[in-house]
């Protein structure tokens, strides 16, 4: 089937010069081209032209007039937890009266509430839940997405939920790349004997996941209130022995050798980093290990936002993502992230979108076939209900999605 984008206002390409990430100045750069449109053939990219007119609309199997529009590439949300059960409206009820996201979590909140909600629903009714939050992500103009387990920190359930994102996946929808989190917190059950718990990952979750083939990823949250440099590095050394590739959330409340060991280890990304050193900082920018950067959370939680402005001018290769979750970011409203980023952060416009395309394919690995609008990629856009791009992130709040399109197949359209 072939598609044709007629006539497009703004097409920003996103191209990278080294055809992988951007970094420095480079990440201000768009590449726009105007009045082009856009072929594409089998869910493929096969040209970017300003020679096509109405009358050669007969060649193709569907034409979208887009003269009013903007086209970006589809938007890459690199860190969410979007499959889980339950609510945590009670906890952001105690954080507005001064009670800390550590503190609730010490006293057997945050995470683990969600375990026993996510523990005790079925798998069909989870699949719909998370179908429908999908759907929603799919709205803002999001087309490939990362999720993460651990929300159940059982083998069971843990697989359970790789399983429900396999299913979304299987959709043909929105991309959905699978993380397994096993380490996101030690459970209720094993709080009196935590090695337990480790040794239960390292010989039980961690083979059995990678012989299922259900996560490409293995994450492990990095903090005083969850696991330490040495048991993170046990638990990634032996994700990597059995054929995980790997995350690393660290430097959220507490700095305490997170970014060493991610530099160690060569992970794919470094995410959070809300209270990354100077030190830090500089060691990272000499890597190529993405930075995923997480607004949402600082405003959620009323925590200090990550130093995007200092990564930047050191040379680091930022993302932005939702971290979408119940417990500290309750939204899947990527552009509206961006718009935290520019002000909290003082990223530029052109910075926020490169950082939720390229380089947030570049941070799953898929900067070869998505992230950039160019001949030989993946047919994946966002179209928006604007001649002027820059609305996405100044307009903020509200959807400017016209269409979303994955594969050259539209997957959301706007209705009104």
């Amino acid at each position: 089937m072939s598609l044709l984008l007629f006539n497009a206002n703004q097409i920003l390409t996103c191209k990278a010069q080294n055809k992988r990430f951007k970094r420095k100045d480079e990440l201000s750069e768009l590449s726009i081209l105007d009045r082009n449109s856009i072929i594409i053939d089998a869910g493929i990219i096969t040209e970017i032209t300003d020679k096509v007119s109405e009358a050669d609309f007969g060649k193709f199997d569907n034409v979208i007039d887009v003269r009013e529009f903007s086209i970006l590439p589809g938007l890459v949300d690199a860190h969410t937890h979007l499959v889980f059960a339950g609510s945590r409206e009670e906890e952001f009820e105690k954080r507005t009266k001064g009670i800390t996201y550590e503190e609730i979590a010490r006293s057997g909140g945050g995470i683990n509430s969600t375990v026993e909600a996510t523990r005790k629903i079925g798998s069909e009714e989870l699949f719909m839940v998370s179908k429908k939050r999908l759907l929603e992500s799919i709205s803002y103009g999001i087309t490939t997405i990362e999720i993460k387990s651990g929300y159940s920190l059982d083998v069971a359930n843990e697989i359970k939920m790789l399983n429900c994102i396999k299913e979304l996946n299987e959709l043909d929808l929105a991309e959905c790349i699978p993380t397994f989190l096993g380490a996101h917190t030690v459970p209720n059950e094993f709080k009196q004997n935590r090695s337990n718990y480790i040794a239960l990952i390292l010989d039980e979750m961690l083979p059995k996941i990678s012989q299922l083939g259900v996560a490409k990823y293995c994450d492990i949250f990095l903090e005083k209130t969850a696991f330490s440099v040495e048991e993170s590095e046990s638990i990634l050394s032996k994700a990597k022995s059995v054929g995980f590739e790997l995350k690393l959330h660290c430097d959220q409340f507490n700095s305490i050798g997170g970014v060493e060991l991610g530099i160690k280890l060569r992970v794919k990304s470094i995410d959070h980093l809300e209270m990354i050193t100077k030190e830090d900082i500089s060691k990272i920018a000499e890597t190529e290990i993405a930075t995923v950067l997480l607004p949402g959370v600082s405003y959620f939680l009323n925590i200090p936002y990550a130093p995007a402005r200092s990564l930047i001018d050191y040379g680091a290769i930022v993302v932005l993502a939702t971290d979408f979750n119940p417990g500290s970011c309750m939204t899947q409203n990527l552009p509206l992230i961006m718009n935290l980023a520019a002000i909290q952060m003082k990223m530029s416009i052109n910075e926020t979108i490169n950082a939720v395309t390229i380089n947030a394919a570049y941070s799953l690995g898929l900067e070869e076939k998505i992230g950039s609008i160019e001949v030989g990629k993946q047919a994946d856009f966002l179209i928006l209900n604007s001649p002027n791009y820059q609305n996405l992130v100044y307009h903020f709040g509200t959807n400017h999605t016209q269409y979303t399109i994955k594969k050259g197949k539209v997957i959301y359209a706007r209705n009104n």
